[in-house]
């Protein structure tokens, strides 16, 4: 794969196909892709707030000229992957079924960040969300949900291109899905990949993860655009997949040994990976793989996760 920039803006990719990428790729930092055919323009997610989405939507329209964006999909319910929505709303707007149903749960509104700043369990945790306040602009926002769903593997036309839509969760959120594009050799992952930044694993099981990106792979895709970082090659999902089967080896291990995920933590040996980005972020990935040895534990808190991952974390 010839090296992809990794710039702040649209960056061509393949024939008709463009990544938008948002470096360094940390916390609500997301990656979007573009698909331009026929008179036609497909919009993978849709950048996290409304400066961001503006971009995106204007910068697609001076490499798009007179095509109409007809389509969006969100690979996911995080809202750096759909609150730009606002922007596209009179497009088709597709996700899947379980990502649109915790979309409309809207468990943390964005419009709330400062209030949920003040309210926050600890120090760390309000720091970060205050942090985000200064980061992200809202003004004007509200949410449009997806317009359409599906449960399976979906097939669309986008100006005369076969686009495929390929469930893969539960893997990084319960409802994840990517976006193949087989004529130019171009995957979106959204969340599945993090490319040489520290995933963030919601949900699970990692094995889940692994085998989605053992599927995305056997696309023998010529670039795959990663949720965050840079675009990846193949090294790039084999290191991926080596970290998460040193994260479950290690967790499993402690799991047995009666340690609790936090007693976990503090001994993992990340090697190499100890120099990827937001590292801290493996706590939440040693919680999925004690829910999934044990799914009737009861589940650490998100607040208490949270306080402890960027309690570590620069931003």
């Amino acid at each position: 794969m010839a090296a992809t920039p990794y710039t702040t803006g649209l960056n061509r990719i393949a024939e008709g196909c463009y990544a938008w990428f948002e470096p360094p790729g940390s916390w609500g930092l997301a990656n979007s892709g573009v698909v331009v055919a026929g008179d036609e323009v497909l919009i993978v997610d849709t950048q996290n707030d409304m400066p961001r989405a503006r971009k995106l939507r204007d910068a697609v329209r001076e490499v798009a000229g007179p095509r109409e964006i007809r389509t969006v999909v969100n690979t996911h319910a995080d809202g750096d992957h759909w609150f730009g929505n606002v922007f596209f709303e009179d497009a088709r707007i597709l996700s899947s079924a379980e990502a649109a149903a915790q979309m409309r749960e809207l468990k943390r509104d964005p419009r709330k960040i400062r209030q949920s700043a003040e309210n926050a369990a600890g120090p760390a945790m309000r720091d970060f969300l205050n942090w985000r306040a200064d980061m992200f602009d809202y003004t004007g926002w509200r949410p449009v949900f997806p317009t359409d769903t599906f449960s399976a593997k979906e097939s669309i036309t986008v100006g005369g291109i076969q686009v495929e839509l390929i469930p893969v969760g539960p893997a990084h959120t319960s409802g994840d899905v990517i976006v193949h594009v087989p004529e130019r050799g171009v995957v979106f992952a959204g969340d599945i990949v993090f490319h040489r930044t520290t995933p963030m694993v919601w949900t699970g099981p990692l094995s889940n993860v692994v085998a989605a990106c053992e599927m995305i792979l056997s696309l023998e895709p010529t670039v795959v655009v990663s949720g965050h970082g840079s675009a990846a090659g193949r090294s790039g999902i084999r290191d991926l997949c080596d970290y998460l089967n040193l994260v479950h080896e290690h967790a499993a291990k402690r799991f047995a040994a009666g340690d609790t995920p936090l007693e976990a933590l503090q001994t993992i040996d990340l090697g190499q990976f100890r120099l990827w980005a937001h590292n801290s972020r493996v706590y939440q990935a040693i919680n999925a793989v004690y829910h999934e040895l044990d799914p009737a534990r009861e589940p650490v808190p998100y607040a208490e996760i949270m306080e402890t991952v960027v309690a570590h974390d620069s931003y």
